[in-house]
C-alpha cells in the first residue's frame, strides 16, 4: 500500500497514513528523520506511541470523529507533541482526513503535520525568561531559529553583556570569524553596528583575509541585520552566511526576521529588568544606592574566614549623619529639605573614591561602603572629605540665603572577611554616637582588628 502514497515522500512536512484502529501503514521519509526513526522502526506502531499523555485523548477523539464521519465542521491544524527518538517531544501542527476508500474497506485516515520550529524556540525563550534563567542562554538560543530550517548554514548573533563586553553566540564558523576580525570596521557586521542598517556583501567583496579565509570555506555572502540594544548605544547584529550548495541569500530573510523578533523581544526584556533592578536598589530622591541596595552589596561581601589568618585587605563602612538638617526642615519646608539631601549627595559622591559605593539609608542619614582601604588612615582620609563638602554653604533654589547643615561620620574598618557584614555597620553605627556627642563635624573610629594585631 506504501506504493499508492509515494507522492508524499518528497514533502518536508510529516505525513503519516493509518489505518482505522490508528496503526501507522505508510509514513514519508521526513516524518522518519523528524521523529528520529527509520521507516521500518515506524510502519506498523501504533500513533498512540509517539503523543504526549496530555495530548492523547482529544487526539482519539478528533480521529474518532472523522472515521465514523460525525465531523460537522472541516478539521483544522491543532498542536500536538510528538516523542522523539530520544525521548524529547516535537511540536507539530497536525491536521487529518479520511481518504477515499472501497466501500468494503475502512477509510484510512491521512495525517499531515508541520514542525512548528519556531513555536517550539518562541516557548523556549519565553519560559527562560519568566523563569529568570541567564540571558547570554537565551540569546544563544535566537540563531537556532535559522538552523533548524537550515542546519548546515552559519548563523550568529553579536551583542553585548550589561557590562558593555563583546558577546556572541552562533554556529562555530561564524563567531570565529568575527573573534578574528573584531577590530576591523569593514566587516559586515561592524557596518551594520556602525550605520544601524542592513549590510549584505558577496564574498568578492570582503575586506582582505576575510575574503580569503571565506572563500575557503565556500561561503558565497554575509548578511548582518541590525537589532536595537535598549541597553548599548551600538546595536546587536545578526548575521547569516550563504554557502555554496545552500540556499540563495535572499532564503534567509525570513529567518534573519523571525531571529530579529526575538532578540529584540530579548534585549527589551532584559533592559526592563535592568530597570527594575536599578529602581529595587537605587534610591529616588538622590539616585545613589538605597537601603536595601546597600545591604545586597555587604552581603555579597567575602564571608568571615575560619582561623587566624588575617585577610590581605581591609573593609570600612562609613555612617553620615546631617548636623542641623531638621532645622532645615522646619524653616523650609520639606521641598527645599529635599533639594538640600540631593545637592548633599552629589557632593559625596564627588569625593569618595572610585569603587566605593555612597548610599541613602533613609532620612538624611547616608553611607559609605569602601570594599577595600590598605588602612583605617585611607577611611579617615574619605571621612574628612565628607565632612568639608557637607559643610560648605548651600546655595538652593526656594531658600532665600544660603543653608548651612553639616555631617558626623562613624567609622569601622576591620579585615575583610573578618567580621560579619551587620557587624560592620553597627561598629560604625556605634561610632556615629560617640562622633555626635563629641560635637558637629566629627569622626569617630571603630577598628575591632588594628594593622598590628
Amino acid at each position: 500500500m506504501s506504493r499508492d502514497f509515494a507522492i508524499f515522500d518528497n514533502l518536508t512536512d510529516l505525513v503519516v497514513v493509518l489505518d482505522d484502529t490508528g496503526t501507522i501503514i505508510y509514513g514519508n521519509p521526513y516524518a522518519g528523520e523528524l521523529l528520529g526513526r527509520t521507516l521500518d522502526d515506524t510502519i506498523g506502531t501504533s500513533i498512540a506511541d509517539y503523543l504526549h499523555p496530555d495530548d492523547l485523548v482529544r487526539a482519539l477523539e478528533v480521529m474518532s470523529f472523522i472515521t465514523t464521519d460525525q465531523m460537522v465542521v472541516p478539521v483544522t491544524p491543532a498542536l500536538y507533541r510528538l516523542r522523539r527518538h530520544d525521548g524529547s517531544w516535537c511540536p507539530v501542527e497536525i491536521n487529518g482526513n479520511p481518504l477515499p476508500a472501497d466501500p468494503d474497506e475502512s477509510a484510512p485516515i491521512l495525517i499531515v503535520g508541520r514542525y512548528s520550529g519556531d513555536r517550539h524556540l518562541q516557548d523556549q525563550i519565553l519560559e527562560m525568561l519568566t523563569t529568570g534563567e541567564p540571558f547570554p542562554e537565551i540569546i544563544a538560543l535566537v540563531p537556532e531559529f535559522g538552523r533548524w530550517r537550515h542546519p548546515h548554514e552559519h548563523y550568529a548573533v553579536f551583542t553585548h553583556d550589561i557590562d558593555g563586553i563583546p558577546a556572541r553566540a552562533g554556529s562555530q564558523l561564524a563567531t570565529r570569524l568575527a573573534h578574528e576580525h573584531e577590530d576591523d570596521p569593514d566587516t559586515p557586521w561592524a557596518r551594520a553596528a556602525s550605520t544601524g542598517e542592513e549590510v549584505i556583501v558577496e564574498t568578492p567583496h570582503l575586506p582582505g583575509d576575510l575574503r580569503t579565509i571565506a572563500q575557503a570555506e565556500g561561503l558565497l555572502a554575509c548578511w548582518a541585520v541590525p537589532v536595537t540594544d535598549p541597553l548599548s548605544t551600538e546595536p546587536a547584529v545578526i548575521v547569516a552566511w550563504s554557502r555554496d550548495h545552500g540556499p540563495a541569500t535572499s532564503v534567509h530573510r525570513y529567518s534573519l526576521e523571525t531571529m530579529a523578533r526575538a532578540l529584540t523581544l530579548t534585549l527589551q526584556w532584559r533592559a526592563q529588568v535592568a530597570d527594575l533592578q536599578r529602581a529595587a536598589s537605587q534610591d529616588a530622591l538622590t539616585g545613589v544606592v538605597n537601603r536595601s541596595g546597600f545591604f545586597a552589596h555587604l552581603a555579597a561581601a567575602p564571608a568571615p574566614r575560619g582561623g587566624t589568618t588575617p585577610a590581605p585587605t581591609r573593609s570600612a563602612v562609613l555612617y553620615v549623619d546631617l548636623d542641623g538638617f531638621k532645622a532645615v526642615n522646619d524653616a523650609h519646608g520639606h521641598t527645599v529639605g529635599d533639594a538640600v539631601l540631593s545637592e548633599i549627595a552629589a557632593r559625596i559622591q564627588g569625593v569618595v573614591r572610585r569603587g566605593d559605593i555612597l548610599v541613602r539609608l533613609g532620612g538624611d542619614e547616608f553611607a559609605v561602603l569602601c570594599p577595600v582601604v590598605e588602612a583605617s588612615t585611607d577611611a579617615i582620609a574619605v571621612a574628612e572629605r565628607i565632612i568639608e563638602v557637607t559643610g560648605e554653604p548651600l546655595t538652593t533654589v526656594g531658600a532665600a540665603e544660603p543653608i548651612l547643615v553639616g555631617a558626623s561620620v562613624g567609622i569601622s574598618v576591620a579585615r575583610t572577611g573578618s567580621i560579619e557584614p551587620d557587624a560592620l555597620v553597627d561598629l560604625a553605627d556605634r561610632a556615629l554616637y560617640r562622633a555626635k556627642a563629641a560635637g558637629r563635624g566629627q569622626w569617630s573610629l571603630s577598628e575591632p582588628d588594628h594593622p598590628d594585631d
